[in-house]
């Protein structure tokens, strides 16, 4: 069981591009030791299917879904951290 639990900066962005990439495949995480993990498990969870069953928040944390840069209530320095987050993630372009 994978529990993400940390601040958004550019470092964990770019631990979670490691940690999604290894979730599409199905092999275990980068912090794990290596092996086919469920890469050869019938029915294992899909990106796909996380999209279409999971929580917008739970997609985010798994690297699956952009951050909201325009949610209410957010401070410059929120709004540019998830905007890096989102250009790390491939979700847009960088400047």
């Amino acid at each position: 069981m994978y529990i993400p639990a940390c601040p958004l900066t550019e470092a964990n962005a770019e631990y979670l591009v490691r940690q999604r990439e290894a979730f599409v495949n199905g092999t275990p995480g980068p912090d794990f030791p290596g092996g086919k993990g469920e890469s050869e498990h019938f029915g294992r969870y899909t990106a796909d299917y996380v999209q279409r069953t999971i929580h917008s928040e739970a997609q985010r944390a798994m690297g699956l879904t952009k951050w909201d840069t325009k949610e209410q209530g957010l401070g410059n320095g929120q709004r540019r951290m998830l905007k890096k987050a989102n250009q790390i993630l491939g979700f847009e372009a960088g400047e």
